[in-house]
């Protein structure tokens, strides 16, 4: 499920279809579990928005911590593949958090320039 979710195509990176959190929420429904977002209300259509939705929710480490408390989803500390975590990784917006996929060997997350593969430092993780 992994392999095929993350060699899936994807849309243009944009905030309104296909950002790191909606990248992550769509992969978290398709493994059966509720939409963190949406059971926390989280909405945007913009830039803009999702960064005042960032701010305001206490970044993106607490507002996926809010989201995934929401549906129940364990937090664990060591990752098996298929895990989600917050990530602690350069950005290109500046706010050096990330929602990464674990791949057994690397994080795999969602950027301006595409779905990367990498390293990066889990703040949280969540069995999926």
């Amino acid at each position: 499920m992994l392999g095929e979710f993350l060699r899936a195509p994807c849309p243009p990176f944009d905030y309104v279809q296909h950002d790191c959190s909606r990248w992550l929420d769509r992969y978290l429904v398709a493994r059966g579990h509720r939409s963190p977002m949406a059971a926390i209300g989280i909405q945007y259509a913009s830039e803009r928005e999702a960064q005042l939705v960032i701010g305001r929710g206490g970044g993106l480490l607490a507002l996926w911590s809010a989201g995934m408390a929401s549906i129940d989803v364990v937090k664990v500390e060591t990752p098996e593949p298929g895990d989600v975590a917050i990530l602690s990784i350069p950005t290109d917006d500046g706010t050096d958090e990330t929602c990464g996929i674990w791949t057994g060997v690397r994080w795999a997350s969602v950027h301006r320039n595409g779905t990367m593969f990498g390293v990066g430092e889990p703040l949280s993780i969540w069995r999926a």
